[in-house]
């Protein structure tokens, strides 16, 4: 398609003149839905083909421009692309979530892939009429939500890596409070966007009002660049500060039945279930163990049960894979944000806003993206344990149960003890009324250790060891050095238990 110049002046260029005179004169390129209307109204539904080359010209350029012909290939290649991208995330959940290995996010990646696949199909609508500015500004919704949804759903992976390295202070209540406020500050920043480029199409505006309106996308597309490096910041946030002493004596609890990250691995069935109903076999202060990702690639080396260590896991690959994400979404944002900035008429849009251009960074790489968290099974590496089942939590104390403290239960024919023979277990007698609500703070809870929790090995009733070096009977057999039936730290009266 071959655009006439805008600011030369044919016939159609006075015939647009009048018009625009005939409604108050508003700016060149607003309110192509309402010029649209009422032109095909005197001209008929089929406009003349140079009426809508100049109508294009006129409007304010896009990153990859407005379709022609020669988009529909490229758009239906990526139609079939992204979506073998949801049929796999879809597979991945539905073979997980038969396992009992719920790793909701990746539904969320399945949305994203649906989303890339509506953008490019409604651009290959838009390619045959440019007049539907409905299906235009729909098409442009499909293509920029998707970006800003990656660049969540990394922020959500970088979570738990900060979760990971710092439990106390990933798990404080403000700290959740401002992530929850930078979601929702996103997803306004995201309503704003496409209110305001919907705007431009609807109405007829002054040169004024069209000035604010291209003022309020540049602002947006900045926020759009800021929002994708915070996944980034938080991982260095996390590493630029050590662990506090709290972060490494408190106790976490980790799916330590995942035994590999391979892209071909999954999960025993029932295994996340089995670790839940353990727990009723625990000391009562092990079930507000912070939940955090697996601490160890290697099965050797895998820490079960609950641990106040970190393990010796760096978590490159899973660093990678959020690093290179990150890097391709934020020169994509980079690119649109320059066509902001420039705020052209289509005519005399730069070569960065080319169709091309975001076929590369919208189509191929974000593709790549997708089979990166596929191939990286991001699905284990950043799963965190579901919190436990409502009649487990509801269990005052482990020390109510006759059975010996256990790591994890063998096989899937675990007895489950029931609420009426819980209740017919003997209570651990104690001189005084035990304390409640001290150390039972989900967020940050600090737990305490006995002396021979320290020790390399300890020996359960049955003079069986326990192999990670953690007596969850909290030495049962022994007369406890206080009144309170679990070893007991006086908690901090300090407004935080965690400082950077």
């Amino acid at each position: 398609m071959v655009m006439p110049n805008p600011k030369e002046y044919t016939a159609i260029h006075g015939v647009l003149r009048l018009l625009t005179y005939l409604n108050n004169y508003p700016a060149e390129g607003t309110g192509t839905l309402f010029l649209s209307e009422k032109a095909k109204n005197l001209m008929g539904p089929k406009l003349p083909q140079i009426l809508v080359e100049y109508s294009t010209a006129t409007q304010l350029n896009l990153f990859g421009n407005y379709p022609e012909k020669s988009d529909v290939a490229p758009s239906a290649l990526f139609i079939a692309l992204f979506s073998i991208i949801a049929i796999l995330h879809l597979t991945v959940f539905s073979i997980n979530y038969y396992r009992g290995h719920y790793f909701w996010l990746s539904l969320g990646w399945v949305f994203y892939a649906i989303c890339r696949v509506l953008g490019f199909a409604l651009r290959i609508v838009w390619s045959r009429d440019l007049t539907d500015c409905k299906v235009g500004i729909t098409s442009e919704v499909f293509l920029i939500v998707p970006t800003v949804l990656i660049a969540s759903f990394n922020l959500v992976l970088a979570q738990r890596i900060f979760t990971w390295r710092h439990p106390v202070g990933g798990s404080r209540r403000i700290f959740w409070t401002l992530m929850w406020i930078l979601y929702a500050l996103v997803a306004g920043v995201v309503a704003m966007t496409i209110v305001t480029s919907a705007g431009l199409n609807i109405y007829l505006l002054s040169e004024a009002n069209y000035a604010r309106y291209k003022k309020v996308i540049m602002c947006t597309s900045v926020l759009i660049i800021v929002y994708s490096l915070t996944a980034v910041g938080l991982i260095l946030l996390a590493w630029l500060f050590k662990p506090t002493k709290k972060d490494e004596n408190l106790y976490t609890y980790q799916p330590w039945w995942i035994e590999s990250f391979s892209p071909f691995y999954f999960v025993k069935k029932g295994e996340p279930q089995a670790a839940a109903i353990s727990f009723l076999k625990r000391n009562h202060n092990h079930r507000y163990a912070i939940r955090v990702i697996a601490a160890t690639h290697h099965l050797h080396k895998t820490v079960k049960g609950l641990t106040n260590q970190r393990g010796d896991l760096t978590h490159n690959v899973s660093l990678m894979i959020i690093g290179v994400t990150t890097l391709i979404i934020l020169v994509s944002s980079i690119l649109r944000s320059i066509i902001c900035f420039q705020g052209r008429m289509m005519y005399f849009t730069s070569p960065v806003g080319s169709p091309a251009v975001m076929y590369v960074f919208w189509g191929a790489l974000e593709f790549g993206v997708n089979l990166l968290y596929i191939i990286g099974r991001v699905d284990l590496r950043f799963y965190r344990p579901d919190r436990l089942p409502k009649d487990v939590r509801n269990v005052v104390t482990a020390e109510q149960s006759l059975y010996p403290s256990e790591i994890e239960d063998e096989g899937e024919d675990q007895e489950v003890l029931d609420k009426e023979s819980l209740d017919k277990v003997p209570q651990p007698y104690s001189g005084e009324e035990p304390s409640t609500n001290n150390n039972h703070d989900d967020n940050g809870f600090s737990f305490g250790f006995s002396d021979s929790d320290e020790k390399d090995n300890h020996t359960d009733h049955d003079g069986h060891k326990d192999h990670d070096g953690f007596d969850f009977t909290n030495g049962a057999s022994e007369k406890p050095k206080n009144n309170l039936p679990y070893p007991f730290k006086e908690k901090s009266d300090t407004v935080s238990e965690f400082h950077f």
